[in-house]
């Protein structure tokens, strides 16, 4: 639930923007304003998710969540929504975000043993790229059907389900430290320990690039749609489906090959694929190839599984929640590049601007990945 929640979320909030000012710049702003506080407070939500009950974490997080998103839903409904509502809104929703994922992805290895914690990781991957994939087609379906109103109760009604099967979970091993550093001390160890290690360094770094440089065309591509495609809603559903089912195809390859000795090759196709097939994405015109497209990106996009699997497997538990954070950074930096690409997009067009991020990922993704040895030669 809480996966298909986050696959309609994007697509009626992107959607509601346009329809609201038509402008491109004004949805890469409201989901700018959606990525300031996930880069903000994500490193201290991994520190709270190091300190405190993760399981309550999620639930009061998701509850929360659930509040603003029907509160949004009314004000729509009652033809009273305002832009300043979605600047609120967004960044509230980000604040909420950047201190549930940390928690989200560190309870996996509390809930499964080592030897499972790939199988785990990609499942949780699947379960969320199947949110996806029925999220966003199911949004796109509500609002050609029944309006925009009506698909942010049902979005809201979804993140009620996930709080209430959180509930549900009635224990889970106790991952609470006890606090005798201060919240900053254990910030900057966090941060040392990323800076020092060097695998660690190679992927998070790799991460940053792609969510900065690439994985912002998942945010702009409703304004991709409409403006070069000329689709309304239910069509960049699907478009944005498309991306989903390619990750979970990705997903289903990578948990195919079971605990494979060789999980520095495969990440390497992946942050590659990804690369090259945005550029391709970028310049196709006709709807259909551009969902083709679209799954091999997504496929691409199996690097994040990965990567959070030799994450957990190569950093200690006592610094997990603050590493996973600073991975999830990454997330955020998609959100923040967003604002960027949609004013390339605006001054320039879209094919160029999302061309222009691919190129700069893939020239990081070569130095980190390739020029130095560590990723190369990587055995976990």
């Amino acid at each position: 639930a809480q996966a298909a929640a986050r696959g309609m979320q994007f697509l009626i909030l992107g959607w509601l923007v346009l329809v609201l000012t038509d402008s491109s710049s004004q949805l890469g702003l409201v989901i700018f304003l959606y990525g300031v506080p996930n880069l903000a407070f994500v490193l201290f939500g991994g520190i709270i998710a190091d300190r405190i009950d993760r399981r309550k974490m999620l639930i009061s997080t998701q509850a929360t969540v659930t509040v603003i998103i029907f509160i949004l839903a009314t004000l729509r409904a009652t033809d009273s929504v305002m832009l300043w509502h979605l600047y609120t809104a967004t960044f509230f929703l980000g604040t909420l975000q950047a201190i549930n994922m940390p928690a989200r992805m560190a309870i996996v290895s509390d809930l499964v043993v080592r030897e499972d914690l790939m199988n785990a990781v990609v499942l949780n991957s699947a379960v969320m790229n199947s949110g996806r994939i029925l999220g966003p087609a199911l949004a796109g379906g509500l609002i050609e059907l029944f309006g925009i109103g009506v698909a942010l109760y049902v979005n809201a009604f979804c993140y009620l389900i996930s709080a209430l099967a959180l509930i549900m979970v009635r224990q889970t091993p106790s991952s609470r430290t006890e606090a005798k550093t201060s919240i900053l001390a254990d910030l900057f160890a966090g941060l040392r320990f990323y800076w020092k290690t060097p695998i660690v360094f190679t992927v998070i770094t790799i991460g940053f690039a792609m969510g900065f440089f690439g994985m912002p065309y998942v945010q702009v591509l409703p304004a991709f749609a409409k403006d070069v495609l000329g689709s309304g809603a239910g069509e960049a559903g699907l478009l944005m489906t498309g991306a989903g089912a390619g990750s979970l195809l990705g997903t289903v390859i990578l948990a195919s090959l079971g605990d494979s000795p060789n999980k520095n090759r495969i990440l390497l196709v992946s942050i590659f694929g990804f690369g090259i097939s945005l550029i391709v994405f970028a310049w196709t015109q006709w709807f259909w190839m551009t969902w083709v497209t679209l799954l091999f990106v997504g496929m691409g996009t199996s690097m994040i599984p990965m990567i959070t699997t030799i994450l957990q497997l190569t950093v200690p538990s006592e610094f997990q929640g603050r590493v996973l954070s600073l991975w999830y950074v990454a997330a955020g930096l998609m959100f923040v590049g967003s604002l960027p690409m949609a004013l390339v997009a605006d001054a320039l067009s879209w094919p160029i601007a999302i061309t222009g991020g691919a190129a700069m990922y893939l020239c990081i993704a070569l130095y980190m990945g390739l020029w130095r040895p560590h990723l190369r030669h990587l055995k976990v």
